[in-house]
């Protein structure tokens, strides 16, 4: 699914909070994520680009991943800022979960998307050309403005499980939380240059 990340598949009814009544609640499964904290260096390698980017219209599909039948949702991206990579000015981008004619499934650790929302996006191409968020929700940092205040960057709504790293490295979560999104900017675009000069 992503680097370090493992799912533990789990049989649960689809909670009414996403609007369905007793009568059409289905079986859906939840991926309970499990994934050891990545650093902003394995985050940034992984990564063909890094947006700053708002959802827009969201549309759900049933996929054949990994021997499974999966509902995944691709999200269109416009992206209002460029941190590094070259990618087009509208993307769509696949996570994993959301709700078919009734069905829905949920994957704990995945980023969301929401369609309005401004985020800082590590992304990075799979078979096909599809484009993913890196590292699912450790990869994604929706932006929170204020009147009159710096723009800074949030935690992605549900991780799922995240172990910490062992060692003297420092997960990319704890370097981007809080900080502002030009900081934030400036710190990843170090780091790919690093990365570029030791090739």
């Amino acid at each position: 699914m992503s680097l370090r990340t493992f799912g533990l598949a789990l049989a649960l009814a689809l909670p009414a909070a996403l609007g369905m009544g007793p009568a059409s609640l289905s079986p859906g499964v939840a991926e309970a994520s499990v994934s050891v904290a990545i650093t902003l260096e394995e985050l940034v390698e992984s990564s063909a680009c890094v947006v700053v980017a708002t959802a827009h219209e969201q549309r759900s599909q049933w996929e054949e991943l990994g021997g499974k039948r999966r509902i995944v949702t691709y999200t269109r991206l416009t992206v209002g800022q460029l941190v590094t990579g070259k990618p087009a000015k509208e993307l769509w981008v696949r996570t994993l979960g959301g709700v078919v004619d009734g069905v829905g499934q949920l994957v704990s650790g995945e980023a969301t998307l929401a369609p309005g929302a401004e985020s800082l996006v590590f992304l990075h191409e799979i078979s096909g050309g599809t484009m993913v968020v890196s590292a699912m929700a450790q990869g994604h940092f929706p932006v929170q403005r204020t009147p009159n205040q710096p723009a800074r960057l949030t935690p992605s709504q549900d991780t799922g499980k995240v172990l910490a790293r062992t060692g003297p490295s420092i997960a990319a979560r704890e370097l981007l939380v809080g900080q502002t999104l030009g900081d934030a900017v400036q710190a990843i675009q170090r780091v790919r240059r690093a990365i570029d000069e030791k090739r």
